[in-house]
């Protein structure tokens, strides 16, 4: 058991985040390995997980309901790269560094339907997150079950106004911001709030749950939403010719069960971005959203690092329709693969 709390001391602050296609969830909310690694000892001081994610979002919805798989294509590649410091009487220090390679095909981006589908891309470093963690209980004696606390910030290192061309004829193009959904950041320092805990039924069998919420009390980033063309009066009155910085909630729960080298998980997992901040102001476009996906993964350890594979199965999705997202719809993904390596250094 004291194995498995070094474990929990390791991975749970190991994040990482799903966006899901035109929705801009932002790839710093939890995702980790819940899983026994009987090789962290108690002087191990550094953890390293990276982890690739991909899918493509060609799904599109209006509200709740299934509209379309052919308006918007989202291509989402993130290479995911943390670094824990782990710390005495409970302590640890996260530091995560994302970097994507993202990209949008549709018509409405540029000149509507008369116009062939063209291509945006961005590619780049994303938003860092920094993050103190300290478990409630002494690691060394809750030996059932715990729970983690975590405070920490979220900085606007990716670039948030990235650009490429945009199609308003055949022949002609400008250059202007690309999609909310392919950015590479919000432009936004937010705070960011994540609780942990976890419960052992058996010697096998073991429950989590994650919780995690980001703070952005930036309104809105400056970034135009009108891909290179005028704007409309019901923009304009709706305050949607830029770009909002949304906050963003993230809970996960679920089971793993040991079997040998093998640890087999299953999950759940919602996901939103909300219609209106905690702090600051809510001007600016945004694709307010909930999605909730099954989440099954399996990690097979070895002697001092453990590899896991997560395919992430959406199975309820609903864009919120309001003035803030200009009642447009939005793509969502029908599977989202992640998989990755955790070592020591």
């Amino acid at each position: 058991m004291k194995k498995f709390l070094l474990l929990l001391i390791s991975t749970l602050p190991v994040a990482y985040a799903w966006t899901q296609g035109c929705v801009a969830i932002r790839n710093v909310a939890g995702m980790s390995p819940d899983l026994l690694f009987e090789n962290v000892q108690p002087n191990d001081k550094f953890i390293v997980n990276i982890t690739n994610r991909y899918f493509e979002a060609s799904s599109t919805f209006r509200g709740d309901k299934y509209i379309t798989d052919t308006l918007v294509t989202n291509r989402i590649y993130t290479l995911n790269m943390s670094l824990l410091r782990v710390l005495n009487r409970g302590w640890s220090l996260a530091l995560n560094v994302p970097v994507s390679v993202n990209s949008r095909r549709n018509y409405a981006d540029h000149g509507g339907l008369q116009i062939p589908k063209y291509t945006t891309h961005s590619f780049g470093l994303g938003d860092i997150r920094l993050t103190a963690y300290k478990w409630l209980l002494d690691p060394t004696t809750a030996r059932k079950g715990n729970i983690q606390v975590g405070l920490g910030l979220k900085l606007p290192a990716g670039d948030y106004k990235y650009q490429d061309y945009f199609y308003r004829k055949v022949d002609s193009s400008v250059l202007a911001p690309v999609d909310q959904s392919i950015q590479l950041g919000d432009g936004g320092t937010g705070i960011t709030a994540e609780l942990s805990a976890f419960y052992s039924l058996t010697r096998s069998i073991n429950l989590f749950l994650q919780g995690y919420y980001l703070v952005n009390p930036r309104e809105q980033n400056g970034t135009s939403n009108l891909k290179g063309r005028s704007p409309t009066p019901t923009e304009i009155d709706n305050y949607t010719t830029v770009m909002s910085v949304p906050d963003q909630c993230s809970i996960r729960g679920g089971v793993n069960y040991q079997l040998q080298k093998l640890v087999i998980m299953i999950s759940l997992r919602y996901e939103k971005v909300p219609t209106g901040d905690l702090i600051g102001g809510n001007k600016g476009f945004r694709r307010a959203a909930t999605i909730t996906y099954a989440e099954p993964g399996v990690t097979y350890r070895m002697k001092n690092m453990l590899a896991f594979v997560y395919v992430g199965i959406p199975f309820k999705r609903n864009i919120v329709q309001n003035l803030e997202n200009n009642m447009t719809p939005a793509g969502f993904a029908d599977l989202v693969t992640s998989l990755g390596l955790q070592f020591k250094l």
